[in-house]
């Protein structure tokens, strides 16, 4: 070999090593990283290890792990539950009876009082009430829907009264149902002015039925209605007032259809049935001074009650 043949293999060696480093430079950075990672790879694993049962390697797994720790309650999130409590699946004791007032029941008393359905209303109203059952927010619920039905039933009356008919069942009724809860111990606890809110309706219902029974000549109910008028709590002076002098007034006229009557009584020889009716007129009297009537005001109704008793006991016994 000649000494121009050395020195070109000389050249082609090291061209091919520079090539070398060029394209591992190129391709992963520094070779001697890569050397350096060759040399760390991990040895591959020990196939006989893997040759343990799958059953087996669960087993180890489930051995070999650390058990779940539970996380103790926060004090304020710990039930405490009456001792008392009955257990799940057992029978409540005895005499424990599930409340009676619940949503469903409250909006079950408000529609029969919207329907004018207030006997079955009061089924329903007057045991819970007496159990004391009703809080004062159902209280002031059922009150206020009682007096929206009193000014509803009131203002269809004077309609009726303008046309010339209709009842007072339903007003009747629905008064007497707002009687019922604005006399409730629980409605105590309601705001005063609610209260009398209400009472001015309530007066002001029996007020109108006894005025319509009076016009219409039915004395009886006229006096009863205007004894519950002046019955009512919270109502005032002016109010109390224009039913006793409608209540006076009603009296008198009693009283003088009476006189018409019990002649025709007598001479039908019905002493007794006129000898009550004068009594009824008497106690109707007497019951109308406790409210406060001056004997002044009720003369003319005493004296005609005097000629009553006369007329009778001048009748001949037979």
């Amino acid at each position: 070999m000649t000494v121009e043949e050395a020195l070109l293999a000389v050249v082609g060696a090291i061209a091919l090593v520079l090539l070398f480093l060029g394209l591992a430079d190129a391709l992963e950075g520094d070779p001697r990283a890569w050397v350096r990672r060759r040399r760390r790879r991990p040895a591959p694993p020990d196939l006989s290890r893997s040759r343990v049962a799958p059953a087996a390697r669960g087993a180890l797994a489930r051995r070999s792990a650390p058990a779940p720790r539970t996380p103790a309650p926060a004090p304020e999130l710990v039930s405490r539950e009456p001792a008392d409590a009955p257990v799940e699946g057992e029978a409540p004791a005895r005499g424990a009876a599930p409340p009676t007032v619940t949503p469903e029941w409250r909006a079950q008393v408000a529609a029969l009082i919207r329907g004018r359905e207030c006997a079955e209303a009061r089924q329903l109203l007057d045991p819970a009430l007496a159990r004391g059952e009703v809080d004062g927010e159902t209280a002031a619920f059922l009150l206020e829907i009682c007096s929206t039905a009193v000014a509803r039933d009131l203002w269809r009356l004077r309609r009726a009264l303008r046309r010339g008919g209709g009842g007072e069942a339903p007003l009747e009724g629905t008064l007497e149902v707002t009687q019922v809860m604005l006399e409730a111990a629980v409605t105590e606890t309601l705001p005063q002015e609610r209260r009398r809110r209400v009472s001015a309706r309530l007066w002001r219902g029996h007020t109108r039925l006894g005025l319509r029974r009076w016009r219409a000549g039915t004395f009886e109910p006229a006096v009863e209605s205007l004894f519950r008028a002046l019955g009512v709590r919270g109502i005032d002076e002016r109010r109390r007032r224009l039913a006793r002098d409608l209540l006076v007034r009603t009296l008198e006229d009693m009283a003088g259809q009476s006189l018409e009557v019990i002649p025709q009584l007598l001479g039908d020889h019905e002493r007794a049935v006129a000898l009550e009716q004068a009594q009824r007129l008497l106690d109707h009297i007497r019951r109308t001074r406790e409210e406060g009537v001056s004997a002044e005001d009720l003369a003319v109704a005493a004296s005609r009650a005097r000629q009553l008793l006369e007329h009778i006991e001048q009748a001949p016994v037979r």
